[in-house]
């Protein structure tokens, strides 16, 4: 899974009760099957996990101070920047009506960092409101067999559970300069950043398959999930490919955190699940990872694949060809290294038309591929471009071998009459009709009045475009926010048609940002974490 570089819960409460309904959902139609993805909801002013939402859409919609009229008309740029201690590669989190630091209500800002720091920011000021609270010290990048992050602290996006007022994270720490490396998982308390009893605890879960958790070769660079009380923390391995590692997945229990559960892809070795989105899961519980490449050979082994696992009552896969999608090329980008997994599977909400329940995902070889989520159909029969899954086409790139093309996340927007939007990063040439190169790629559903899609718009070139995330009024105002990480310059696009409508520059550029990196929208705000910084931007 050599890697070129490293919900929102509108109201958590609402989308926990929409998933314990989920769970009688199960018992209905059986267990395993799928449910849809949840709509998005209004959002408020909360970011609680990586791209607002645990289908990971990206999309903000209720968002109504930022539009392509008020940013042209006003002074939209930079607000605040805040320093703080070690790189940036999460998501940051934002969370209203926090009382936190002893004071009044207010929205927070929380960011994590590679020196195993947790920071808690006022959105109005970026002034600290707590912290750093450190859950222990980072590894130095010597002391590991290869990746390229110096030190490795916290790299996921952590997760909030806003009814029970906590923030979830997981960190590699060592005791001993290096020599032992644990994996913590932590629970704070978002008032004021204490950990919570019990907290916090070691990454060290049972075997699965035989195949045991060494936390020295597992890097965990994936977004967080939480379910049904149980905080999921993928795994994969290093940039370099070094050592015997897997994909995993561990669940966590946040009222009982020793008592883990465990999934581990059944490679010989790698299948890491490591893209920056991380898992997604659907109203029911069920979970959804896109996988690396393995040592499979010709036999199927769940490398290169989106699989989906049951939570309840606890992981496993049960390996029947409607719970997991594996591209008819998947030796070809076995032996490549050209990972499926390189993005995070993207759960779309019900769409109009006979397959109404569709999963998207790009990797590396830059092809777009809808997944029908009833029945995703095992081992495709297409010809490694077209006829995969439900659609596939080249997005990005030649689609043909070369250089790597699509890494991070994918995001949705539905405006309504313009149509229902997939927005993919990307590098390499841009799709026909378009001609630029890099950047963002906005995809029509409904092609030809079926599960397909059309390319609508693309983006200026860009050089290493992050993963977009979309604000609107529902379907008005959209607007799609992406970081070019290679030229520190935060972008805004009209979601409708591509339009540049803000570009950063001078002193509203953001510096050093890493690859992958995501913006968040809440309330009229834009927060960017980019190296040592996390800026606010808005209307000033």
């Amino acid at each position: 899974m050599t890697t070129r570089s490293a919900i929102r819960a509108r109201s958590f409460g609402s989308l926990w009760h929409t998933m314990c309904a989920g769970v009688f959902l199960l018992a209905a139609i059986g267990a395993g099957a799928p449910a849809a993805a949840p709509a998005p909801a209004p959002a408020g002013a909360d970011v609680l996990t990586f791209h607002g939402d645990f289908a990971r859409t990206g999309w903000d919609a209720n968002e109504s101070t930022l539009t392509p009229d008020s940013i042209r008309a006003g002074r939209f740029g930079k607000l605040w920047t805040a320093p703080v201690q070690g790189e940036i590669y999460a998501e940051p989190l934002v969370v209203s009506g926090v009382a936190a630091g002893g004071g009044a209500p207010r929205t927070v800002i929380y960011t994590v960092t590679e020196r195993d720091l947790v920071y808690a920011l006022d959105a109005a000021t970026g002034r600290v409101v707590w912290g750093p609270v450190s859950v222990g010290q980072p590894v130095p990048r010597a002391s590991l067999p290869c990746g390229n992050i110096d030190p490795v602290g916290i790299t996921s996006t952590p997760v909030v559970d806003r009814a029970a007022s906590t923030l979830y994270l997981v960190g590699l720490t060592t005791p001993d300069g290096g020599r032992t490396k644990v994996y913590k998982a932590a629970a704070l308390d978002l008032a004021s950043g204490r950990m919570r009893p019990g907290w916090p605890v070691t990454i060290a879960p049972p075997a699965s398959d035989g195949r045991q958790f060494v936390a020295t070769a597992q890097h965990q660079r994936a977004a967080l999930g939480l379910a049904h009380g149980v905080l999921y923390v993928p795994f994969g391995g290093y940039f370099g490919d070094c050592g015997q590692y897997y994909g995993w997945v561990i669940g966590v229990p946040a009222g009982d955190p020793g008592h883990q559960q465990s999934f581990a892809v059944p490679t010989q070795r790698m299948g890491a699940i490591w893209a920056a989105g991380g898992v997604a899961l659907d109203a029911a519980g069920n979970l959804y990872a896109s996988t690396g490449n393995s040592e499979s050979g010709s036999a199927v082994d769940f490398g290169d694949a989106v699989i989906r696992l049951q939570t309840e009552p606890t992981l496993r896969f049960s390996r029947a060809t409607r719970d997991y999608f594996v591209p008819s090329n998947f030796v070809a980008l076995n032996a490549g290294d050209v990972d499926l997994g390189s993005a995070a599977p993207l759960l779309l909400p019900p769409q109009p038309g006979l397959v109404p329940h569709l999963i998207f995902i790009a990797g590396k070889q830059g092809v777009g591929y809808l997944i029908n989520a009833d029945d995703m159909g095992g081992l495709s029969k297409g010809n490694g471009v077209t006829g995969e899954g439900v659609y596939s086409r080249c997005v990005f790139g030649s689609c043909r071998g070369g250089r790597p093309e699509v890494f991070s996340a994918a995001a949705y927007w539905d405006g309504g009459s313009a149509g229902r939007f997939i927005v993919v990063p990307g590098h390499g040439s841009q799709p026909a009709p378009c001609r630029g190169t890099g950047g963002v790629a906005a995809l029509k559903l409904g092609a030809a009045g079926g599960a397909g899609f059309d390319v609508a718009w693309c983006s200026g070139s860009m050089s290493n475009a992050g993963a977009p995330a979309v604000s609107s009024a529902g379907a008005s105002g959209g607007l799609v926010w992406v970081v070019d990480s290679a030229e520190g310059v935060l972008y805004a696009l009209n979601a409708a048609t591509g339009a540049a409508v803000y570009a950063s520059s001078g002193p509203d550029l953001l510096g050093s940002a890493h690859q992958f990196i995501t913006p968040a929208i809440a309330a009229g705000r834009v927060y960017v974490g980019a190296g040592h910084t996390v800026a606010a931007y808005g209307l000033k």
